[in-house]
């Protein structure tokens, strides 16, 4: 596994390329050896995501409700109008905050 930035006791987890049905089964992966690892609390950076379905959303929601049960919490940061969409028209980001950039979601 790769290793991630700490920033103030987050665990920044960037992700690139789509979010989708394709991906979903990786990145579930990822996030589970990562909580599984004792990060409880992540920053999930969207910068470079371009796309993002339901199948991608409700890996971010199975994350967030993993890092609850852990005591943590996850946030999502610097997603480009595209994904920020989808994201809050989904009603989504009433569950996990959107921040403007991973320094915002770290504070």
């Amino acid at each position: 596994m790769h290793d991630f930035v700490v920033a103030n006791g987050w665990t920044v987890v960037p992700l690139s390329g789509d979010l989708d049905d394709f991906a979903a089964r990786e990145v579930r992966r990822l996030f589970e050896a990562l909580a599984d690892g004792g990060a409880a609390r992540m920053v999930v950076d969207l910068t470079a995501v371009a796309f993002v379905d339901s199948t991608g959303l409700n890996v971010l929601l199975g994350a967030a409700r993993r890092a609850r049960r852990d005591r943590g919490a996850l946030r999502l940061a610097g997603a480009v109008p595209r994904v920020r969409d989808v994201v809050e028209l989904s009603g989504v980001a009433a569950v996990l905050p959107l921040y403007p950039d991973v320094a915002a979601a770290c504070a």
